[in-house]
Order: structure tokens, then C-alpha cells, then sequence
């Protein structure tokens, strides 16, 4: 007999596992295989007794239906009376009351011939809107139809609900045929249906015999009549295999047939769904035979892991000196191992790259020294003898001390970096990277972190730094320094018009003409954009000579820069703005001086540009109390702090039929602040927004108010749009939406829009305007004739009123030329048929003129002022109850 070897072993060992591995599954499988049998067998008899409780409960239904239709005839007296005889209100009410007996029908209706609702149980609005399905009316009314008959599924006109319609024939005494049609939600014979039902996966169809579903379990929606499930094959009452009637899937089907017009009820119970619990038990039963299996193979791989391991161990061996080899050979860096006697022991073909000179001499036992004499001599061939001996004493004293990292340049320019790493038995490790790309990368870093990628000028960040220290040293020193902030006038205009290559060429020309227009000690920087900023050192010890001096470079510079330009072939004159601030008198941070010159610039930009302004700190007053405005102004608009005054308008006979709306702010502590104060502020930020969108809301939600009253139903309130506000791209929006949640009627909204508005976009200022006429909001040209008016688009406006300003209304009288406007202006209005209203009436006599020419309507102190919303109501009240 052969001595067993370990892979002899191992083959018996696993020989006698498969065979108790064997007897183990195939009992397991027996075992499974009976249960199965028995869970299809009670299965089948579940879904028996389903199907027949659903067979009686829906002849139930179906019965109760159709005596309810049959009973209309003798409820009604149908059979001996005619279709002009019948009473559709008395009819109803029976109707509705049979109805309501009935918990399966939701609708009873009677029909005739031509579809016309001749009584219903419902409403009387709701009568005319039975629709049945197609054809469905035509067969209840044919010969044929004796007895009941069911619809297709359908949606129901009034409850939206998927029905089906169940119909009975009926004869009139001159035999004309009449329907009695009942509605049946299909939800309320599925909750017949699956009444006490709880079987899981089970697919229920009620359907004809030519296979159509009228109702599906799980629903298939409307649709499931259109697209005929199977027809059933000639088949027992019950069967397994057969395809379910939804799904396809193979199942048991019982089937059972119901006592009107060939309907059937079907039970499909796919076999997956019938075989679930059995497979719960099926998979503990797996689970449990596959965890003895485990214990088996366990057992068996506890007795072969020892020769495994054995193996394993061997060949790890050979593999690991195989991968520290190509470890080395795939190093991106060069590496050198030398033993105690600073001997070469290995080296990988990276260091024969990096140093190709010697890669000829590299060998085993080869003294690192001579690896360096080899090395020097190519670094320094012109050294003398004494020199390269010194070098290489020089580096070998270096790995005596083993500091571990230090750079070699090489001839070529590379940047080597030298890692040198003692090893425990006293050897040494050197590693060699190229790091010249790191070393490039780093240096560019440096240059776009401090220095402008264009203009090759200093950038916001070395510029900061260097102001800093400049600010301390003039403050030290006494001798004053000028900040000069430059901004070129019309960039935007030509980088629009000729391209970003040709803005970018000016940039790096001014960038070359302010350098030669500073000494080499001063800063010239580059912010971004078309922003310069000039830094000019030790000026003088005195502030007026030290001003002098910043303002003679200035003009220097405004000349130097107001010279031609030649782009890309394009000659281009250009200007600049130029803001300027002293520092050194006292300690400012940087970012103060730049704020300084910075509104310096601006001020000269105001002035249309093309200058040199110093700061002033009056300029950072008012830029302040501009900034506590328009901060105080969103606090205003989130606490509630706006309110609405109204001037009332009157006809010339006195009457008000509207108000202009005016908005006040009353500040808690700057109290009532004047429109004229804060409008301007709030027009130049975001704010006049959702200011606008709060006097509209508030308006609209006045008028729907006015609504209730008898005596302020019929006013109408004029409300400003900003020019902001009226060229937002969902303005329209905006003003349908307020009107529909405020409730407010629209033809009692008037907008007033200035000239200067509606002639700056024409065409998008019409479509905004058509669109909101449509809805009947009506629309004002304020201040008309102050602007650049034009005839030719008041007559493509769809306008209703123009207001003549306050400014002509005021001379009249007074200046001839202002009478011949305001008459210009009423006898314009009358021949477009518009509304003329004058604002600023003051005194009779004006008033006199105006209603002398025509005038429609009239603003001003003399009739009121403008007031709160409760003074006006009280007027109105006052009012009304004198005309009463």
C-alpha cells in the first residue's frame, strides 16, 4: 500500500465530506418536495371558497340593481303614461329616494331615446351631464335588450370615479322605449368583492364571456375592458397550470359563472404566490441543511489548512523577492542600497536615469566614493584635482551625518532632491527624486498669488502687504505717501464692441504707461478689471507738498493715458479716473486707504469721469448715512414701518372717485421721513422691489375692502411703478397674482408709468401692458410732458389716462407757455379718447382753467390733501350720508 501523501490525504478527506454531503441534501430535498404538495392542496381550497362567496355575493349585487331598475317602471307608471307626461321633478325625487335605499348605486337616471336626462336622482344642474359609454344607449334600446344590461368601465362625469352602468329597457304606452340607467362605482363592488378575502398575490376578474374585464383585482384601471384579458378555454371549475387571468403566470384558476348576460368571476392564484409560505419554510429548511454543510466543510478544511499553509508559505516566499525586484524597477525615483562599508548592494534602472554618466561602472561592492569622483568629474570638469577631492569629501562627511534631505541642480537645470535614510544594520539607503516640475510649479504659484497673469503688475494681495508696510514706515519716518485709484472711463464700451483681446491688449499698454510714468520705488498694481492702483513712497514731510506731488503725477498720468491707442490695428482714445488719499499722518490699514481712493474715484466718475479727485471725509459721511438709509429701509420693509396716505381725485362736480396712492414711512426714531428722502436710495438697490410689491399688495387688498362698501365700491386707486419693478421679466405675473389672492377688481387698478419708462423699451413695455389690459387693469402716463414725449407710441399704448404734471398746473396762469401745454395736452387726450387728470391744483382759478378746457379730473390741495386710509373713510361716510 502506498504511503498517503498530503494531496492523497486531502482527496480522501474531501471524498468522505461529499458523500455525507450527498445523503444530507437528498433528504432535505424529499422532506421539501412533500410540503410543497401540501401547500398547493390548501391553497386551492382558499381560493375555492373566495370565488364562491364572491359568486353569491355579486349576484347579490347585481340582483338588487336590477330590481331596482325593473321596480322604476311600476314607481313611475311608465308603461301607461308618455315622455311629455312625465314629471322630471317628481320623478327625480322617487328616483333619488330608491337611489338611497340602494348602497351599491350612486346615480339612477332616466333616458330616453335621444340620450336626454328626463329624470335623475341627482341635482338638477348636474342632470344633463351623464355620459355613457359609446354604443352603450343604442344596445339598451335595441329589440334585442330584454333584460340587464352592464357598461364597459367608465369615468363618471360628476364624481370623476371609474363606474360601471347597469340598464334595464322600458316601454312607454305608446311603445316607445325609454333606458333606466344606474351608476355602480367600481370601488364599491371591489369592496363587495373582497369582502373577508385575504389571500395573498390572488388576481380577481369579473369579466363576459368573450374575456373583457369590467372589474380587475389588482385594478388595471379604465382601460382593462379595451384590451380583453384571456377568454377561458373549455376547462374544469378549478385547475392548476392554467395561465392567470392577469398576469399569464402560471396558476390556479377558479372560475364560477354569474346569472346575467354571460359574466363570470375568476380567481387567478399564481403558483409564486401560492408557493410563498412554502418557500419560507423551504429556505429555513436550506438554511438549515447548509449551515450542517458548512460544519462539514468546516471540518473537512481544518484537517487540509496545514498543507495549505505549508504551500502558501513556500510560494509567498518566492513571490515577495519577485515583487520587492519589480517594486524597485517601477520606482519613479532613483534608489541606491550600500552596506556598513558604504558599498553599492543594489540599485534600480530609475537611478541609471537620473545619472547616466555612471550607470556604465554601477556594480556590487563598488564603493559609493567612486560613484561620486565619477559623478564631480561630470558636474565639474573644469575643477582642479584638489577641488573635486574636496566635493566628494564634502558629500561623504554629508552621509556621515545622515541629516536626511537635501537638493543637487544638476548641469541640465533638473533639481534632484536626495533622501539618504540609515538602515538598522548600519548601512544606507539614498533615494533620488526629480522634483524640478514641483520646484517650476511652486515658483508659478508664487508669481499668480502676488502678481496679475496679464500685466505681469503686482496683484490686490502683494498690494495690500506692501501698503501695509509702507503705511507703518511713512508713519515712522514722517515723510507721506499717496494712494492713486485708477479706473478707466468707457472699458466695458470697447471690451462689448471690439472683443476681450483688444481690452486686453489696452490693459497691457496702460500697464506699460503708468510704470514709466512712476519712479522704481513706487507700486504699480493691478485689482482686476480695469482697476489700477498706483503707490507712491516718501512724497514729502509736509501734507500740501506732499498733495502737490501726488496730483503732478496724477496729471501725469491722465496725460500719459489720454494718448492714442493703437489695438489690434484699431486706434482708440481712452480716459481714466483717478481717485487719491494721502497715508502716513496717521495709522490707517490697508484696506481703509483703498476704501478711501476708492471713493475718490467714484466721485470723479459722477463727474463724468476724465480726472483726479483727493478724498475728502465728507464723501465717507455721506456714503454712510446712505448705507444707515438703506439698511434702516429693509428693517422698514421687514417690521411693517411703510404706510399708504391717499389724495383723493374729484370730478369738476366734486365727486371722489378715486385716490392716488402715496407712500410714507413713519421711522421710530427719524419719524415721518420724506418719499423724496429715501426713494432715490431704494430705486438704486434691490429694495424698491419688494417696496413696489408691498404698495401693490397693500392697495389691491384696500380696494377689495372699498368692495364691501356701497359708498367706496366704485373708487379706483392709482398706484406708482417703478421703472425696476415694471421691467422685471414676471411683472405681469406679479400684478395677476396679487389682484387674484387680494381679491380686487382689476378695472379698479390704475398704474401709473412715467414717460422716461415706457420709451426706454417700447416694444416690451406694450406687451406687458396689452397683457394686463386684457385682464382689465387700466394704465396712466404720470408726469405727462415733462419727458421727451412722443405721439407715436401714446397712439400704440393702451392707455386710459394722462396725468398733466404739477409743474404746469402751477403757472397757469401765470406763464402763457404753460396755458398753451395744458390746453396742447387735454385737446391730445380728447382726440385719443383718453382721460385727462391734473395734479397740483391749488386755487380756484386754476381749477376754473382747467375745467374750462376739458379737464376730466382733478389732484391737489385744494380739494384735499393726501391722508390716511381711516380720514378718507371717514370723508366717504360723511359724504354719503349727506347725499342720503
Amino acid at each position: 500500500m502506498k504511503p498517503l501523501t498530503p494531496s492523497r490525504t486531502k482527496i480522501w478527506v474531501w471524498a468522505l465530506v461529499a458523500v455525507f454531503l450527498l445523503v444530507l441534501v437528498s433528504a432535505a430535498g424529499l422532506l421539501a418536495w412533500s410540503n410543497r404538495g401540501a401547500a398547493l392542496e390548501a391553497r386551492e381550497q382558499q381560493v375555492s371558497r373566495f370565488v364562491s362567496g364572491a359568486e353569491v355575493a355579486l349576484n347579490r349585487s347585481f340582483l338588487s340593481v336590477d330590481l331596482l331598475l325593473s321596480g322604476t317602471d311600476s314607481m313611475l307608471g311608465l308603461s301607461s303614461s308618455m315622455a311629455e307626461w312625465i314629471d322630471a321633478s317628481t320623478s327625480s325625487q322617487l328616483l333619488g329616494f330608491v337611489t338611497r335605499g340602494n348602497l351599491l348605486v350612486s346615480l339612477t337616471a332616466l333616458i330616453d331615446a335621444d340620450g336626454r336626462v328626463l329624470a335623475s336622482s341627482e341635482p338638477a344642474e348636474t342632470r344633463n351631464a351623464l355620459q355613457l359609454p359609446a354604443g352603450f344607449l343604442q344596445a339598451a334600446l335595441s329589440p334585442s335588450a330584454t333584460s340587464l344590461l352592464v357598461s364597459a368601465p367608465a369615468v363618471s362625469f360628476n364624481s370623476t370615479q371609474s363606474v360601471l352602468y347597469f340598464a334595464r329597457p322600458l316601454k312607454l304606452a305608446n311603445g316607445a322605449r325609454l333606458v333606466v340607467v344606474a351608476e355602480v362605482p367600481r370601488s364599491k363592488l371591489t369592496a363587495v368583492l373582497m369582502q373577508g378575502a385575504d389571500v395573498s398575490g390572488l388576481e380577481v376578474v369579473l369579466e363576459r364571456s368573450d374575456g373583457r374585464a369590467l372589474l380587475t383585482i389588482p385594478d388595471l384601471g379604465d382601460q382593462a375592458h379595451l384590451q380583453p384579458v384571456m377568454p377561458l378555454k373549455e376547462m374544469p371549475d378549478s385547475a392548476w397550470g392554467v395561465p392567470a387571468r392577469l398576469s399569464g403566470e402560471s396558476a390556479l384558476v377558479v372560475s364560477r359563472p354569474l346569472i346575467y348576460q354571460s359574466l363570470r368571476i375568476s380567481a387567478s392564484l399564481p403558483e409564486a404566490a401560492a408557493l410563498a409560505d412554502w418557500r419560507q419554510e423551504r429556505n429555513t429548511l436550506v438554511s438549515i441543511t447548509l449551515a450542517v454543510c458548512l460544519m462539514v466543510v468546516a471540518a473537512g478544511a481544518v484537517v487540509v489548512s496545514f498543507f495549505n499553509h505549508i504551500t502558501a508559505a513556500r510560494q509567498a516566499m518566492a513571490q515577495s523577492k519577485a515583487m520587492l525586484d519589480q517594486a524597485l524597477e517601477s520606482m519613479v525615483s532613483g534608489f541606491v542600497l550600500l552596506d556598513q562599508q558604504h558599498r553599492v548592494l543594489h540599485w534600480n534602472r530609475r537611478f541609471d536615469e537620473i545619472f547616466p554618466w555612471v550607470a556604465g561602472i554601477m556594480a556590487p561592492q563598488l564603493p559609493f566614493r567612486s560613484v561620486l569622483e565619477k559623478t564631480v568629474r561630470h558636474h565639474l570638469p573644469q575643477a582642479s584635482e584638489r577641488e573635486l577631492q574636496q566635493w566628494v569629501e564634502l558629500r561623504l562627511a554629508r552621509q556621515r551625518v545622515s541629516d536626511g534631505t537635501h537638493e543637487q541642480e544638476l548641469p541640465d537645470g533638473r533639481c534632484i532632491q536626495i533622501v539618504e535614510r540609515p538602515t538598522p544594520e548600519g548601512g544606507l539607503v539614498i533615494t533620488y527624486h526629480d522634483v524640478t516640475d514641483l520646484r517650476r510649479a511652486n515658483a508659478e504659484i508664487e508669481n499668480l498669488a502676488f502678481y496679475d497673469p496679464l500685466t505681469g503688475l503686482p496683484n490686490r494681495r502683494l498690494l495690500l502687504d506692501r501698503l501695509g508696510q509702507a503705511s507703518v514706515l511713512a508713519q515712522r519716518s514722517g515723510q507721506l505717501g499717496a494712494l492713486l485709484f485708477l479706473d478707466l472711463d468707457h472699458f466695458k464700451a470697447l471690451n462689448d464692441t471690439l472683443g476681450h483681446e483688444v481690452g486686453d491688449e489696452l490693459l497691457l499698454q496702460v500697464a506699460q504707461r503708468l510704470r514709466a510714468c512712476v519712479r522704481v520705488a513706487d507700486t504699480v498694481a493691478r485689482l482686476g478689471g480695469d482697476e489700477f492702483v498706483i503707490m507712491l513712497n516718501e512724497l514729502s514731510t509736509s501734507t500740501d507738498e506732499a498733495a502737490k506731488l501726488a496730483q503732478r503725477i496724477g496729471e501725469k498720468v491722465l496725460h500719459s493715458l489720454a494718448e492714442p491707442y493703437v489695438l489690434k490695428g484699431h486706434s482708440h482714445q481712452s480716459g481714466c479716473s483717478i481717485g487719491a488719499t494721502l497715508f502716513g499722518a496717521s495709522l490707517q490699514t490697508s484696506t481703509e486707504l483703498l476704501k478711501q481712493a476708492d471713493i475718490a474715484m467714484y466721485q470723479v466718475k459722477a463727474r463724468r469721469g476724465n480726472g483726479l479727485c483727493f478724498f475728502d471725509p465728507r464723501m465717507q459721511v455721506a456714503i454712510n448715512d446712505r448705507a444707515q438709509l438703506e439698511a434702516d429701509l429693509r428693517e422698514a420693509l421687514a417690521q411693517g414701518q411703510f404706510a399708504l396716505h391717499y389724495q383723493p381725485q374729484f370730478t369738476p362736480e366734486g365727486c371722489i372717485v378715486g385716490a392716488e396712492v402715496l407712500l410714507r414711512w413713519e421711522h421710530p426714531e427719524r419719524g415721518m421721513v420724506s418719499p423724496a428722502q429715501f426713494i432715490a436710495v431704494a430705486e438704486e438697490s434691490d429694495l424698491i422691489l419688494g417696496i413696489g410689491q408691498w404698495v401693490l399688495r397693500t392697495a389691491c387688498l384696500q380696494l377689495a375692502q372699498w368692495q364691501q362698501q356701497p359708498h367706496s365700491s366704485h373708487l379706483n386707486l392709482s398706484v406708482n411703478v417703478s421703472a425696476r419693478q415694471f421691467r422685471q421679466p414676471d411683472f405681469v405675473r406679479q400684478v395677476t397674482e396679487t389682484l387674484q389672492e387680494t381679491g380686487a377688481r382689476a378695472h379698479l387698478l390704475t398704474l401709473e408709468l412715467t414717460e422716461s419708462l415706457v420709451l426706454d423699451n417700447v416694444d416690451d413695455a406694450i406687451d406687458k401692458m396689452h397683457q394686463l389690459r386684457t385682464k382689465g387693469v387700466r394704465f396712466s402716463v404720470d408726469d405727462f410732458g415733462t419727458g421727451y414725449s412722443s405721439l407715436a407710441y401714446l397712439t400704440r399704448l393702451p392707455l386710459h389716462q394722462l396725468k398733466i404734471d404739477q409743474s404746469f398746473v402751477r403757472n397757469l396762469g401765470a406763464r402763457a407757455t404753460d396755458d398753451v401745454i395744458v390746453q396742447t395736452i387735454i385737446g391730445m387726450a380728447r382726440n385719443l379718447e383718453l382721460e385727462v387728470i391734473a395734479e397740483g391744483v391749488e386755487t380756484p382759478e386754476q381749477k376754473d382753467f382747467l375745467a374750462c378746457h376739458g379737464c376730466d379730473l382733478y389732484q391737489g390741495y385744494l380739494l384735499a390733501r393726501p391722508m390716511p386710509v381711516a380720514a378718507l373713510d371717514a370723508r366717504l361716510a360723511s359724504e354719503a350720508a349727506s347725499a342720503a
